[in-house]
């Protein structure tokens, strides 16, 4: 005869063990199915191998268009614009977002990670939501983000991660 009330303890206890996660493993869950930061820099080696063959493409000259990705609405925040700070090691980038911090009903508190090449950076924009549960306005604010690149930015040109195309670019 089994006794039942260890079988429920010791099920529990297997399956919780089964659900541990890697303690070194990145931390997706603030992100949407689709848009964890290792499928987003993913993405942004795809938009430089893009663009990296745009170049090619081109013979190496003049302003390049890249090929879009052949899906049809690729996750991530659009970057719309970028500005170079100090010695070009810093940029900072713009987008629209939500209208306050993530410590506000409906906010999101933003950064930004490069993916750097030696031809191009491409910016991808992290939103840590106030609550993915809100249903909020439909309306845009404009946002930005400073982040730091690994070389100074010097003639590369910045990409938006979604279609993988040139952003205008501030030179300060």
């Amino acid at each position: 005869m089994v006794r039942w009330h260890w079988v429920v303890p010791v099920v529990a206890a297997a399956m919780l063990t089964a659900c541990d996660t890697d303690p070194d493993a990145p931390v997706d869950a603030a992100l949407p199915r689709g848009e964890s930061l290792g499928e987003l820099r993913q993405q942004a080696r795809e938009a430089l191998a893009r663009y990296d063959q745009a170049i090619i493409d081109a013979g190496g000259a003049g302003a390049v268009t890249p090929t879009p990705p052949r899906w049809n609405s690729p996750p991530g925040i659009a970057i719309e614009s970028a500005t170079t700070i100090g010695a070009g090691t810093q940029l900072a980038a713009t987008f629209t977002g939500a209208r306050g911090p993530a410590t506000e009903s409906c906010g999101a508190d933003y950064h930004a990670q490069p993916v750097e090449s030696a031809n191009a950076v491409v910016v991808i924009v992290i939103a840590q939501y106030h609550d993915t549960s809100e249903v909020c306005p439909m309306s845009g604010y404009q946002r930005s983000v400073t982040f730091n690149l690994a070389q100074p930015l010097g003639k590369r040109p910045v990409l938006e991660i979604r279609q993988g195309q040139p952003v205008p670019l501030t030179l300060r």
